[in-house]
């Protein structure tokens, strides 16, 4: 089981702490654990659904059975989840309170990401398969708890998925640490944006990926005056030599961002519907591509 030393009371993004560098907010796509303030929510969110459903006036009827649904959830998570004999749970038989606050709580708060997940995925799939009128809108909350967190999962189809891998986050991460400033702070900006649990910024965090490509591109040919497709057709005249499709890619890519109703024009001129799964996919590309633009380029200065 996992425990987690609190190291302060509160974590506010943007706050003074977090400004400082003195209790940093985790801002990166969390996959191998979840922070405190992700379990919290998390426990707190799922409670705040089960008591809705379980007190509501509304008697919600079981599809396989007529027993009031809160005993028969405490019933499965006992023996199913925590695989233990009804009898021996007297102190929360048939008590959704008692089962969650006892087990359900601890798990969130303690245990390590993949039962965390387990744990969401079984009482989701229970809720969906036993109450009448919910359906998918219990994964459609869960997705929401997961983007606003920047989780790296999602439901699709019932079904738990990771959205991104570890190859992914090493490439955002070691374009983050990029020797070039002007590439790195754009590439931190786009992280930035992306992962701002408050007020995500998906059309801007696209803005600074293509930038930081712009940027790299920019110190390669030499000339900071260049745009980002200008300076695709200058790489070669500086040694860089591309495949013609990863070119036209990238080229569409940036067209992509400088259209008409695209992302890098002036706000309030344009509505552009742009979504998380967009914007992460710009990020882990142009990050991508400025490694291997950077690799490159290093090849080049040494044999020369």
């Amino acid at each position: 089981m996992r425990k987690e030393q609190r190291k302060s009371m509160i974590r506010v993004r943007g706050g003074f702490s977090d400004k400082m560098n003195l209790e940093v907010v985790t801002n990166v796509i969390q996959t191998k654990d979840f922070d405190y303030r992700t379990r919290t929510i998390i426990s707190n969110r799922i409670r705040s659904i089960l008591c809705k459903i379980f007190e509501s006036e509304l008697r919600y009827k079981l599809f396989y059975d007529g027993d009031n649904p809160s005993d028969s959830f405490s019933r499965k998570i006992i023996s199913d989840v925590f695989l233990q004999p009804i009898n021996a749970q007297r102190g929360m038989l048939y008590d959704w309170r008692g089962v969650y606050d006892k087990g359900i709580y601890d798990v969130f708060m303690n245990a390590s990401y993949n039962e965390v997940l387990d744990m969401i995925w079984f009482i989701c799939k229970w809720l969906s398969d036993n109450m009448q009128g919910l359906g998918n809108s219990v994964y459609k909350v869960v997705n929401e708890i997961f983007q606003q967190e920047c989780v790296g999962y999602r439901f699709v189809n019932g079904e738990i998925i990771p959205i991104t891998d570890d190859t992914e986050i090493k490439e955002i991460e070691s374009a983050a640490n990029v020797k070039f400033e002007g590439c790195r702070a754009h590439i931190k900006k786009a992280i930035g944006f992306l992962s701002n649990r408050d007020n995500p910024d998906y059309k801007n965090s696209i803005k600074e990926s293509i930038s930081a490509v712009e940027a790299v591109c920019q110190i390669i040919t030499k000339n900071d005056k260049a745009s980002l497709g200008q300076a695709l057709k200058l790489l070669e005249d500086s040694g860089v030599k591309l495949h013609h499709a990863l070119k036209n890619s990238f080229s569409a890519l940036y067209g992509y961002t400088s259209d008409e109703g695209g992302i890098r024009h002036a706000e309030g001129l344009f509505e552009s519907n742009v979504t998380f799964e967009e914007a992460k996919y710009m990020l882990v590309s142009c990050s991508a591509f400025i490694n291997y633009l950077i690799a490159e380029y290093g090849n080049i200065k040494n044999n020369r």
